[in-house]
């Protein structure tokens, strides 16, 4: 006994801890774990935390809704699903229950330390925050509270069909959805919901800069980090979402092109299906070629009561200065991608957004400019390959990159710290392909993993150069999250003081073997491109709002166009039961017919078909099966029940607890009251009120 009260007391005094956490958050208690650094320090992890109800049934594809709270004490010691799709090894993963989110902290003593949220990347068609890929264990270290969270990809989370019911962005607003609960809830974990810093790379540094420009997000957002990936990349958007919905649709075995028709349709399919589909139909290739993902990021139409993350440009919010005036860090790597385009025709790298035509004057010239500015004049020789890198890097990535941050220092107040990762070492994701093609700088995301712990590296062993470097890095990146200064004073990690840029000069910080400001990062090239922009980049060309129509049914153009006291078909005229939950249609006001002076029958509007669907869950088993298919998931032939909410008791000190797991299965919310929204499109086509 004394023998065991000295050991105790042995670990207060090192600072151990030696009990699993329970922390209170608004829907109820969580139980966490304990985690210990590859330094040996350890703090306090939180996986698998719901911040909204699971978006199924005749919630896929809407925002999230509010998390529903539970009794007892919820397990949070294993990761939630992270969203259904085709993951980067081309297999299908995740599930469609996926809005979960993780907290790492050195301390739930209300010490209010600054908070990290990172966003993952994956072009918002594959990806996930989960420890295995982004550990958060070197960040933690430096007294932060690091967030990482999961949302919708692919189609589930980014399919629009420009109508209220779905208007898109669902998965930006899951973002949305995490960033509040954080601010209402972090401070339990001891960090303060007052200084919150996003931070994402790809096309998560795409949603970082757009939810510094969303409406949804004031007073959220204290600081934001953009890695390798913004807002003016055409890559992030789509801009015929109806279309590719459409598209989708038909491809599955969908025939009708009304709204409502191919909701439905859609709904029902199975999530496995709809993301097999979508990665066949958009395959991830389109994005060396300059063309749509096929699901991003979309302006959304506004309608009454409807929260919408963006309803204007991105360029114009920025260009207007409607963006959150807080300190910004962005930058890139040296060379993004090491990918090389089967075209010779160098015309391929002239912007879509310049609208020049192919093959005329001015294309040919622009492209023979390309060739000597990029390829000395030869860009079929093989030893040129790297000026095909330069290139594709600069058109996907850095020429947007250089708009931002000279569009954003004339907009924002507050400092905007440029920088270009450049070093190479052990830990790069991508070093096999530079060491293979001899190139002797850093790729896309290889900053990422002198950020966080990967286990894809844990065999590697790091150099002393490479835990320099990761030192440095993650220094940067907390100085920047507590103070908005990445460098708030010299040491032996960092010798050098980061000056933001200005309007005069594009200072930046270049992140090689050692540290240097410079200016101007390519710089003759950036200039053959500002000067492309100047001459040809016509603002009013782009639309600023969503501009494209979604058809409706013909039959409610006839009506709209002919009020006669001619017979009505039934379904028009007969409204069917409304369950309770039914929206309840309004009357028709009587200045709906005044502009048509025709004596008619009054027409009751249709309140649609009551459609109940009973929506059965699986179980998830990742192994591949014989079918090459992952047994268990949805869509699956061999769909097994899933059990209900499984309860396991917890020992605390000897008390038991009730703990929920982290995936169990939501209450059932399946599709109620289809024919809703025909009514609501049917009474306003009359011209009644919205």
């Amino acid at each position: 006994m004394i023998a065991a009260v000295n050991d105790f007391l042995d670990d207060l005094r090192g600072g151990k801890m030696t009990e699993a956490p329970i922390v209170q958050v608004e829907q109820g208690q969580l139980q966490g774990g304990v985690v210990t650094s590859p330094a040996g320090k350890q703090f306090f992890s939180f996986q698998g935390i719901p911040y909204a109800k699971p978006p199924l049934g005749s919630l896929r594809f809407q925002a999230p809704q509010p998390p529903e709270s539970w009794e007892g004490v919820r397990d949070a010691t294993e990761e939630g699903n992270f969203s259904a799709q085709i993951n980067s090894e081309k297999v299908y993963a995740g599930d469609e229950n996926c809005l979960f989110l993780n907290v790492y902290t050195p301390s739930i003593d209300g010490e209010f330390l600054p908070v990290m949220v990172y966003i993952h990347g994956g072009g918002l068609q594959y990806g996930s925050g989960s420890a295995s890929k982004f550990g958060a264990d070197y960040l933690v270290e430096k007294d932060v509270v690091v967030v990482t969270i999961n949302y919708r990809v692919g189609a589930l989370g980014f399919l629009s069909l420009n109508t209220p019911e779905v208007p898109g962005n669902a998965g930006l607003k899951d973002m949305i959805a995490a960033i509040r609960w954080v601010k209402k809830n972090i401070k339990n974990f001891g960090g303060n919901s007052g200084n919150i810093t996003l931070f994402g790379e790809s096309a998560g540094g795409g949603a970082v800069s757009l939810l510094t420009a969303s409406p949804l997000t004031k007073d959220l957002i204290s600081k934001a980090v953009i890695q390798s990936g913004n807002g003016l990349n055409s890559w992030v958007w789509q801009k015929n979402p109806f279309e590719n919905a459409k598209k989708l649709a038909h491809y599955i075995g969908c025939e009708s092109d009304d709204v409502d028709e191919i909701l439905e349709f859609l709904r029902a399919t199975a999530t496995k299906d709809l993301v097999e589909a979508t990665h066949k139909l958009f395959p991830l290739d389109l994005f060396f070629e300059g063309k749509e993902f096929g699901f991003a990021f979309v302006v959304e139409k506004e309608f009454p009561g409807v929260e919408a993350a963006l309803t204007e440009s991105f360029l114009g919010l920025l260009t207007s200065g409607r963006v959150a005036d807080v300190p910004v860090m962005i930058g890139s790597t040296a060379v993004e991608f090491l990918h090389k385009t089967d075209s010779e025709d160098l015309q391929v790298f002239i912007p879509n957004n310049l609208n020049i035509q192919r093959n005329s004057e001015e294309a040919v010239q622009i492209a023979n400019r390309l060739k000597t500015l990029y390829f000395k004049g030869n860009h079929t020789a093989v030893e040129n390959i790297n000026g095909c890198f330069d290139l594709i890097s600069d058109k996907l990535i850095n020429i947007d990159t250089h708009r931002y941050v000279q569009y954003l220092v004339h907009a924002s107040t507050k400092p905007v710290y440029y920088y270009r990762f450049d070093y190479v070492g052990e830990l790069n994701h991508s070093k096999k392909m530079l060491d293979t093609l001899n190139v002797q700088h850093a790729g896309h995301s290889d900053e990422l993993w002198y950020l966080f712990k990967n286990d894809s590296l844990e065999a590697v062993e790091p150099t002393a150069a490479d835990v320099k470097t990761r030192e440095r890095m993650v220094r940067l990146w907390t100085n920047f999250a507590k103070s908005g200064n990445p460098t708030p004073d010299e040491n032996h990690y960092i010798n050098v003081t980061w000056q933001p840029v200005t309007k005069d000069n594009l200072y930046y910080l270049n992140i090689g073997t050692e540290l240097s400001i410079q200016t101007s990062p390519d710089k003759e090239k950036m200039e053959f491109w500002d000067d492309l922009y100047s001459k040809y980049f016509k603002i009013w060309e782009h639309p600023q709002t969503n501009t494209e129509e979604t058809p409706v049914k013909a039959h409610k153009e006839t009506v709209v166009e002919v009020i006669e006291p001619e017979p009505v078909e039934p379904e028009a005229v007969e409204p069917e039961p409304v369950e309770p939950e039914a929206v309840e249609p309004e009357p028709v006001e009587p200045e709906v017919v005044e502009p048509e002076p025709v004596e008619t029958e009054p027409v009751e509007p249709e309140t649609g078909e009551v459609v109940k669907e009973i929506v059965e869950e699986t179980l998830v088993d990742v192994e591949p099966q014989a079918n090459g298919h992952a047994n268990g998931f949805n869509g699956d032939a061999d769909r097994k029940p899933r059990p209900s909410n499984e309860i396991k008791m917890v020992q605390n000190n000897g008390v038991p607890k009730d703990v929920i797991r982290a995936n169990d299965p939501p209450e059932d919310d399946l599709p109620k009251n289809i024919g809703v929204n025909k009514f609501v499109n049917f009474f306003e086509s009359l011209g009644g009120k919205k």
